[in-house]
């Protein structure tokens, strides 16, 4: 193999990148290499230089690649041991601590100490070693021409109880060396690979007495590498105990084409591209054994890719544990199906969703985060915890009764055709309703108006003056004067309103009630049967026997609703003869 090539990692003062062309430039002179660097924000395009694409980056990152010249001074890597005695071997334990006191001093000088000692002591300090963290030293296994004694086969002999190791960050090309690692450590149970972007995920067939590396592995972190579905289904067959996994940020939209391990008791899935629940449904087939489900940072809106719903499904029942915080969730639709899709849930995170800082009652006005909790706690009943609270029974108690009375009163601000529409909003109604007694449903009337409200007891009275036309402070038809009376008014209490406002006096005014229908003009006088007659409709539809309909609003004590349905009306006032101006405060 050249000593470039796509999928060779290489790392330049300090920055890891992946080689993804070698070749030509348009317009450039010489060999140049294409790179992904795994600081997105380190590059300068996505692969494409002047309007032709050279190759694809795997992050979605607009500008994830640059080209460097292959005589680019290049950070040298190193093998797993080189890494761990640069970490671990120069740390001075409590022994070396002891030792030091008891030093040899030549002229008040400590003199250093070499040989098999020191070694030896170095060397049963790196045997203790359980947890190893090497990421980010450039390791690699070997570069194909691994014969030294500093190479894989002294690995168990220098480091044999390693349980926890991470190999993060580093310049590891396929799985095959990282298992050639993992097989030499047989304690191994925990493995971090994190943002190690591997060219080859398929390894090679087992066939030495090392074949159980990575195959006792039982927690595993495979964030931030960039794998697809696929990459990943297979990477995982290599690890056939594995428990507890982490595959954060590689850009996943769905598990449809990713089978993870039957085993998985605990997945974590955050900063992924999953836009609804059922984008991993797959889940119910390969993991059902699964109790842990971490889709915390993704884009998940709603249970369903899109609202057809083609048919309905349901996440392992074992999940318990599920965290949905910092998503994209702005309606309670996703909330009330969690009862449904994952049946086993008992603790949820859900914080931080648009959802939350935005909630209006039924009314429109603004709710507070510790409602959003209590209708969160009402609408799951199996719930115990959320967002990493207890809920008490008194909690459970008062979210429940809370969110019975919003249903009530969102039923009662709306017709009573939207009533099912409203009720399947709220699967847990009829629920509610059985443990704390339906709640009184009082509705608006037909105009929209609560009747137990102000507005429903006061009239929007139009009134206007033909005198105006001689009489410059009355209300004319197009400038009307618009007063809101209660309904309760009595005609006397209408006739003071209304002289007040206008400065007239209250016994100088005739008021009359225009009520915007017709009658027919011989209806006073009409006593008996009327024949039909086809004339008269011709009458009607050019208005020559019809006239409006007008009621003196005479002083007395009936009250002014009485004569008005509806909340308007509409009133014009005529001047007896002999009426003078009088100053009056208005009302």
């Amino acid at each position: 193999m050249s000593a470039f090539y796509p999928g060779k990692r290489l790392s330049t003062k300090g920055e890891r990148c992946t080689v993804r062309y070698v070749g030509e430039v348009k317009g450039k002179q010489g060999q140049w290499l294409g790179v992904e660097w795994d600081d997105p924000t380190r590059g300068k395009h996505s692969g494409t230089h002047e309007g032709y694409e050279y190759f694809k980056c795997r992050s979605s990152h607009p500008k994830a690649g640059s080209f460097l010249r292959p005589s680019a001074t290049w950070d040298q890597s190193r093998t797993f041991l080189e890494a761990l005695r640069t970490k671990y071997a120069a740390i001075e334990t409590g022994d070396n601590a002891a030792a030091a006191q008891n030093a040899i001093r030549i002229s008040g000088k400590e003199a250093e100490e070499v040989g098999f000692e020191k070694i030896a002591r170095q060397q049963a300090q790196l045997h203790n070693l359980r947890i190893v963290v090497l990421d980010d030293l450039l390791v690699r296994a070997y570069d194909g021409t691994e014969t030294t004694s500093d190479g894989l086969d002294h690995i168990q002999e220098i480091c044999p109880n390693i349980t926890d190791l991470d190999l993060g960050r580093n310049l590891f090309e396929t799985l095959s060396e990282i298992s050639d690692i993992c097989d030499r450590l047989p304690k191994l149970k925990f493995l971090r690979l994190d943002a190690n972007r591997l060219r080859d995920v398929a390894g090679r067939a087992e066939s030495t007495v090392f074949a159980s590396g990575l195959a006792q592995i039982t927690s595993a972190s495979l964030d931030h590498m960039l794998c697809t579905g696929e990459e990943l289904e297979t990477l995982l067959g290599r690890m056939p105990s594995i428990r507890d996994l982490s595959a954060s940020s590689n850009q996943l939209g769905s598990l449809d084409d990713c089978g993870l391990p039957y085993t998985l008791t605990s997945l974590t899935l955050e900063d992924n591209n999953f836009t609804s629940l059922e984008d991993v449904k797959r889940l119910t087939k390969s993991s059902p054994l699964l109790k842990t489900l971490n889709l915390k940072n993704n884009q998940i809106t709603s249970t369903f890719k899109d609202q057809q719903r083609t048919e309905s499904f349901t996440l392992p029942e074992t999940i318990v544990d599920v965290d949905l915080a910092y998503n994209n969730i702005t309606s309670w639709g996703i909330i009330n199906e969690l009862a449904s899709t994952i049946a086993g849930l008992k603790h949820l995170r859900i914080a931080h969703n648009p959802l939350f800082s935005s909630l209006r009652s039924a009314d429109g006005k603004p709710m507070t985060s510790a409602d959003g909790y209590m209708l969160t706690i009402a609408r799951l009943p199996q719930l115990e915890t959320l967002n990493y609270s207890k809920i008490t029974d008194k909690e459970r108690l008062n979210s429940e009764s809370y969110y019975l009375s919003q249903i009530g009163r969102e039923l009662s601000l709306a017709p009573k055709e939207k009533e099912n529409e409203i009720l399947c909003a709220h699967p847990r109604w009829k629920e509610l309703c059985e443990e704390y007694g339906e709640p009184k449903i009082e509705r608006q009337t037909e105009s929209g108006i609560d009747p137990n409200s102000l507005a429903a007891r006061l009239l929007e009275c139009t009134i206007y003056s033909p005198a105006a036309a001689h009489l410059s402070t009355l209300p004319n038809e197009q400038n009307p004067l618009v007063v809101e009376i209660p309904k309760s008014c009595s005609i006397y209490k209408v006739h003071g309103v209304i002289g007040r406002r206008l400065g007239l006096e209250p016994t100088q005014l005739r008021l009359t009630l225009e009520t915007g229908e017709k009658d027919r003009v011989d209806m006073a006088t009409w006593n008996g049967v009327e024949a039909w007659d086809s004339d008269e409709e011709e009458a009607e539809s050019v208005g020559e026997e019809w006239k409006e309909r007008e009621e003196e609003l005479v002083a007395g004590t009936r009250p002014l609703g009485t004569f008005v349905d509806g909340q308007k009306a509409r009133i014009r006032v005529e001047l007896k003869a002999g009426i003078g101006i009088r100053e009056c405060r208005d009302l």
